[in-house]
């Protein structure tokens, strides 16, 4: 019977409060979406920057949400029920009453409730670590940014000395090509030059053999002429004997 009265009590209250349980229950869910991106966005960043303590500060935030979560829920269910699961919390009670009554003067039966303050000062402890550890990951993701850019400009360093190197190695060949093409021209004006005064000597020669032949033929020419004379001459000579006798 007791069983039934507690369940129908639960089930009036699930229902009454239903809503509230519904926006509970997104609350929650989008809470914990923003807490697993931004955990994966900070692991995705340990592993750009190549950051190990980074990934150990990680580790350790992992391990205190979890302690947070552990005594949030055990201080809240230590509301209505007991474990021996619950989170180990220090008892440190204070009590209103006692401190508003009268010294030695008796508080009463309400001097006997008070407020736990062991799990605010755990809660307090946890955070203050968390945050202590998330400055360490920003400082380790700080520092690995700047030895990432440290190794990029060294690198960007490197590769335009190489590119230097090898523009300039371009441009001693390029003249080293063109200082051998100069000297390959050179060579051929002076093969070229050396043909045409060879070419040049042979004409020469040729042109005086033409002019030892045209003053042999001359020669052969007036001789000829003076035969001619001669025989011209002898005919008259007969010529005027034939008369004679006549």
């Amino acid at each position: 019977k007791r069983k039934f009265v507690v369940g129908t009590c639960a089930a009036v209250l699930v229902v009454l409060f239903w809503p509230l349980l519904r926006h509970l229950w997104e609350v929650v869910c989008v809470n914990f979406v923003v807490y697993t991106d931004r955990r994966r966005h900070e692991i995705s960043r340990c592993r750009e920057f190549h950051s190990y303590k980074g990934y150990f500060g990680i580790l350790l935030l992992f391990l205190l949400d979890l302690l947070s979560l552990w005594l949030s829920t055990s201080v809240l269910l230590s509301w209505v029920m007991t474990s021996k699961y619950f989170f180990p919390t220090p008892s440190l009670p204070i009590r209103p009453v006692e401190l508003l009554t009268p010294k030695g003067h008796d508080a009463g039966e309400f001097g006997k409730y008070g407020i736990n303050i062991g799990p605010m000062l755990i809660s307090w402890g946890l955070r203050f670590l968390n945050g202590q550890v998330e400055g360490m990951i920003g400082r380790a993701m700080a520092e690995a940014f700047q030895e990432q850019r440290r190794r990029e400009k060294e690198e960007m360093k490197k590769r335009r000395q190489e590119e230097r190197a090898r523009e300039k190695e371009e441009r001693r060949e390029a003249r080293r090509a063109a200082k051998l093409r100069e000297e390959e021209e050179r060579k051929r004006r002076e093969e070229m030059e050396g043909e045409q005064r060879n070419e040049g000597g042979l004409d020469k020669h040729s042109g005086d053999g033409f002019d030892n032949d045209m003053g042999q033929d001359k020669t052969d020419n007036s001789t000829w002429d003076e035969y001619l004379d001669i025989s011209t001459d002898g005919d008259i000579g007969v010529s005027s004997n034939f008369d004679d006798l006549d």
